[in-house]
This record gives structure tokens, sequence and C-alpha cells, in this order.
């Protein structure tokens, strides 16, 4: 899957990562689907499903061989509130246009892939651009998915559009803190995907979820703030993550907006947990000099 957020500007920078995208897809010669992670139209609110920005914010945007085939499943940013989001879920809901965008409520669950019997991912898209005071809900759901009875998920995966750490220009949300972490820790999700910040990062807390931060798909850039000891990566170029599931390990790689290789990271599924520990000897090294 592909992973990136903060993409619907409709500008020249936007349209640029789509192309890397497609190029990406094309070399690696495998893509099922790709993760929108808010901020999905900026300027003026959706009118309606008809609405132009579909064309130029989206549908003709993501466009080839690869991108033309596959779901978008998108989650709600601050900037897709509070008009937006409704026309959104319409949008996917009835499968108009392509029928690629995939959002059937504004937060949801959706298994991936299938090994013996068990689902590869599961994955939560959550909703963190709604009010607070009704995110309990969403904390529901996320322990149901996990805690749910029948076969476990190869790998746990949570997406929104805020991030839980981040040194960007945001900063951390200490209520997002308080209010998702401990959920994420109790279910033991592996990873969490957000964007928001416009730019790249990763950072690893030990016994946490690794924290990918993918803003960088379109918008304005933001400077990373001064490396901190948990950070593995971090950049402020436009581009986009791209992660690989098996059943025996994880690959991310980080892509700039020609489709260029910045940075790659590999985990063991038979690691417990996802922070530095984790990590294959050398992960880094040797994808890059492949």
């Amino acid at each position: 899957m592909i992973a990136l957020g903060d993409q619907g500007s409709g500008d020249l920078q936007q349209w640029r990562v789509g192309q890397a995208m497609e190029r990406v897809a094309a070399k690696d010669g495998r893509l099922d689907m790709v993760v929108l992670l808010g901020d999905n139209f900026y300027g003026k609110s959706l009118t309606g499903i008809h609405d132009l920005s579909w064309q130029m914010k989206f549908e003709r945007v993501y466009w080839g061989q690869w991108l033309s085939h596959v779901p978008f499943y998108a989650v709600l940013g601050n900037h897709d509130y509070p008009v937006s989001q409704k026309v959104e879920v319409e949008y996917g809901q009835r499968h108009e246009g392509s029928g690629r965008w995939q959002m059937p409520s504004t937060f949801y669950v959706k298994d991936f892939g299938n090994v013996d019997g068990r689902p590869l991912v599961r994955m939560v898209f959550l909703d963190t651009a709604a009010p607070r005071e009704s995110f309990q809900r969403q904390i529901d759901l996320l322990d149901q998915a996990f805690q749910q009875p029948g076969p476990a998920p190869v790998w746990r995966v949570a997406a929104a559009h805020h991030p839980v750490r981040n040194h960007g220009e945001h900063g951390e949300d200490g209520e997002l803190v308080s209010l998702l972490l401990p959920a994420l820790e109790r279910n033991k999700v592996d990873m969490f995907l957000a964007g928001h910040d416009h730019n790249q990062q990763l950072l690893l807390r030990a016994a946490e979820p690794a924290w990918v931060v993918s803003g960088a798909g379109g918008q304005k850039l933001y400077a990373v703030g001064a490396t901190a000891l948990d950070t593995s990566f971090a950049n402020a170029h436009a581009g986009f993550a791209k992660l690989d599931f098996n059943a025996s390990q994880l690959r991310l790689n980080y892509y700039d907006d020609r489709g260029n290789l910045e940075t790659g990271f590999l985990w063991a599924r038979d690691c417990q947990w996802m922070a530095k520990g984790c990590l294959l000897p050398d992960a880094a090294q040797q994808i890059v000099a492949q």
C-alpha cells in the first residue's frame, strides 16, 4: 500500500507526487491500495458529489496503469470539516466517479489479505478531526477490532490524520496522546499512519507503535524540528510512504516526488514490538543498495 496525506491541494505538487506514485508502483510491479491520510480537499468546501474538485484533486490526479485500478481508503482531516466530510462519505457510499474512493463512514475497520485463515492486515481508519468529546466511539471501535473473537490479524495498523507522536511544526496533541495512546498500546497496534504535518517522519519509542508521518502529498511543506532520540527518519521533501506486508516481515520505504527512494526500513513479524530493536540489521542500507 501507498500512504500519504495533506494531498488535496490540486496544485502541481500534488500532481507530481501522483505521477511518482504511479512510477514506483510500475517499477515494483505491485500495488494493492492507497491510504489517504486526510486533508483531502483544501480550499472551498465541496458542494456535492459532482463538484469539479473531485476531478482536479482526486480522479484525474491519481491515474495510470496502477493507480487507476486500486481502491483509495481515505480518512478525514481538519480541512475536510465542517462540510466536505459529509460529501466525501456520500461519494464513497454511492461508488461515484471511478469507484475507487473508499469511505464507508467517518471511521471504519477493514481487513486486507489472508494468511492461513488469518487477516494479513487489519486496519482501523479513525477520524481525529471529529469533536474530541465524541471520540469514545472510536476508542470502542479500536478495542472491538482487535479484541473480537476469531483469527487474529498478522499485522495491526491504525490510520488517522493527526499524529500522536510528532516532531514537526504542529507538535504533539496532548489530548490525543491521552485519549488514543493507551488504546493503541493495549491492542498492540504495530503501526500508526498519519499526516497533518507536511513532511515525512518515522518515530520509534519502546513498546509503542511505529509512528509514520506521511503528510507531504501536495500541500506547502513544513520544516521538521530538531532530531530527537526517537527519530529514525525526518525530512521536508514532498513524497509518500510505501508499505509492503507479508506474513514474516514489513518493509517501509519513503519516496520523494520524483519516485526516488529516500530511505527504507524492515521489521520482522516474529519480533514482539515495533521499536528500534525490531529493525532488521542494516535494513535501510540494504534497501537503498538494491
